[in-house]
C-alpha cells in the first residue's frame, strides 16, 4: 500500500518562492520525470516590485507574468492571459502517453483558489494519479485545504517535501 499523498503543498514564507525550484531539482536528481512550472522573480531597476515569470520545466519556455505599468504602479500587475497560457502548456504535459512522476507548481494561490490559473492542471493531475507538489503561502493554506477536501497534505518543513520525493523515487526504482 502507498501512503504518499497525491496532492501536497509546501508552505513557503514570502520571498522564498525558490523552494519549489529546489524541490524540482531534487526530484530530477533522484531520477523522477518532473513536469510543471516554476516562478522566478526578477528585480528591475527603478521598480517598486519585482517582475514575475514562469519557466516550464519540460521545455524551458518562459512566460512573463508581470504587466509593466510603470515605476510607481501599485496593485495587481499579473498578466492573466500569460498565466492561462502557461497553465495550458502545463495541462498539455498531462495529456501525453508518458505521464510525469511528479508535477511541481510554484504556487497554489488566490487565482487557483478562485478556480483559475493552474486549478485545472491540479485537478487533472489528481484525476490521473500524478503526484503533485505545489507551493502555498501561509495566507493561502486554508484555501488549499478547502480545495483538497481532506485528501491533501501540507508540509510546513522542506524536509517533509524531500521525504515525499525520496519515497516517490524509491517507488519508481522498484517499479522499473
Amino acid at each position: 500500500m502507498n501512503d504518499d499523498p497525491i496532492l501536497a503543498a509546501l508552505v513557503y514564507p514570502a520571498g522564498e518562492g525558490t523552494m519549489l525550484a529546489d524541490m524540482a531539482e531534487i526530484a530530477a536528481a533522484a531520477g523522477l520525470a518532473v513536469a510543471g512550472m516554476i516562478q522566478h522573480d526578477e528585480r528591475r531597476p527603478n521598480r517598486r516590485r519585482c517582475d514575475m515569470s514562469l519557466v516550464d520545466l519540460a521545455t524551458g519556455r518562459r512566460f512573463h507574468l508581470s504587466q509593466d505599468r510603470g515605476a510607481d504602479a501599485r496593485g495587481c500587475r499579473l498578466d492573466h492571459g500569460a498565466l492561462e497560457e502557461a497553465a495550458g502548456l502545463a495541462l498539455a504535459a498531462l495529456d501525453t502517453e508518458r505521464l510525469p512522476d511528479l508535477l511541481v507548481l510554484s504556487k497554489f494561490g488566490k487565482r487557483e483558489i478562485e478556480g483559475h490559473g493552474f486549478r485545472q492542471v491540479v485537478e487533472k493531475a489528481v484525476e490521473l494519479g500524478v503526484p503533485l507538489l505545489v507551493g502555498v503561502t501561509a495566507e493561502n493554506v486554508g484555501g488549499f485545504r478547502d480545495f483538497g477536501g481532506g485528501y491533501e497534505a501540507v508540509f510546513e518543513d522542506r524536509a517533509e517535501a524531500e521525504a515525499l520525493i525520496a519515497s516517490l523515487a524509491a517507488r519508481r526504482r522498484t517499479a522499473a
